[in-house]
């Protein structure tokens, strides 16, 4: 048994979504704190950091410093450029990451863990909902990166199946907070929601341009985010003019025990879908540790598919097939402080990253249904 293991944080906490990478941040290092506290475990946990202040190229040099300080599973990325950045230095080095954020799927790499929910646990979920309560016209909105580009492909092609109408599909650079013209189209077409894969400040300054052209109009539109989490609900003014629906595998609401207890440990501090994903890795990874006696990561991806750890999300296992989690879902609306649950699946939902065993006929169905009450007519 080792006495002590390294493990490489690599999180962001500067840049246009520094919020996301601090909070990701915090819950590895509370997870840290509460592991080499606990006499459970046998050795501790040594921590090497590096932070790429939101700047690709940084990635690379941080993860050739972390593994150079001999750690052989890191922690962290945030956006999925960052991500798909540092496998080739993972395969390379035989090296494991453990990855907390939400994704657009369509991969599955040896060398990653997918703690985050892919477009299955996610986007389909969010979007039944949404075309089920408010109907299936929309506006796809993102960032000019992969993220953007599969969600939205996703989404319409969801759309379709329901029958649906894509109004517009916009994506903008990392950064940009002019949305004057988008906003615009979206005020003259009012769609029935708007779909945001903005990643950050974009995302930011588009919410709050759009909830006061809203309010001047006198509109209330929904706007749905599979990334948007309670990190970030401070940069956003008050959603009075907007319904803003998230959807994730926690929320503060889901849990307020753990809350308050990592409320009482670390201090006041936002508990978001991104700190959970990232807290439970850093556990389930210490686990796998004590299981197997050594940190040598082949090892600890086979003991991860048989492992049946309770955490904050459930009891996890990772399916052998994909490196994925099933994870819970659940669907939450934007108050001035707080998310408010409105929405949870029955039980977690697995994960099909590439969509070919996901069941669409919901979204047929919500097409077919819609159809036939477009064709009553009353007879007197």
């Amino acid at each position: 048994m080792l006495d002590q293991v390294v493990v490489g944080l690599l999180a962001s906490t500067c840049g246009t979504y520094s919020y996301v990478g601090r909070s990701i941040l915090a819950g590895l290092r509370h997870a840290i704190n509460e592991i080499n506290a606990d006499p459970a475990f046998d050795f501790t946990l040594d921590a090497r950091e590096y932070d790429p202040e939101g700047e690709l190229q940084n990635y690379i040099t941080g993860v050739d410093q972390l593994l150079g300080q001999g750690a052989r599973h890191i922690f962290g990325t945030t956006t999925s450029s960052s991500r798909k950045e540092i496998i080739p230095d993972l395969e390379r080095t035989g090296s494991l990451l453990w990855y907390p954020c939400p994704y657009e799927g369509y991969e599955c790499s040896q060398n990653v863990l997918y703690l985050g929910a892919c477009p299955s646990q996610n986007l389909l979920p969010l979007l039944s909902y949404a075309i089920s309560g408010f109907g299936p016209d929309a506006y796809l909105v993102g960032s000019n990166y992969i993220w953007g580009w599969e969600s939205n492909r996703i989404a319409r092609e969801l759309l379709e199946l329901a029958d649906g109408t894509v109004h517009a599909e916009k994506y903008y650079r990392f950064g940009d907070t002019d949305f004057d013209t988008l906003i615009d189209g979206i005020i003259h077409q009012r769609p029935s929601f708007i779909l945001n894969n903005l990643v950050g400040e974009s995302s930011y300054h588009f919410l709050n341009q759009l909830n006061e052209a809203c309010r001047e109009h006198g509109l209330r539109l929904p706007v749905l985010s599979c990334n948007f989490t309670e990190s970030e609900l401070a940069q956003i003014q008050t959603p009075d003019a907007i319904q803003l629906l998230s959807c994730g595998a926690f929320f503060e609401g889901v849990d307020p025990d753990f809350v308050a207890r990592q409320h009482r440990r670390h201090g006041i501090q936002p508990i978001s879908h991104c700190y959970t994903t990232a807290y439970v890795s850093m556990h389930l990874f210490a686990n796998a540790v004590r299981a197997v006696g050594h940190d040598h990561p082949e090892a600890i991806s086979e003991t991860l598919a048989n492992l049946n750890v309770p955490t904050v999300l459930g009891r996890l296992q990772m399916s052998e097939h994909n490196n994925h989690f099933a994870l819970p879902c659940h669907i939450a609306e934007a108050g001035p402080r707080h998310f408010r649950l409105v929405h949870t699946e029955n039980q977690a939902i697995p994960a099909d990253p590439y969509l070919v065993q996901s069941d669409f006929d919901a979204f047929r169905n919500l097409a077919t249904d819609r159809q036939q009450r477009n064709f009553l007519r009353l007879v007197k």
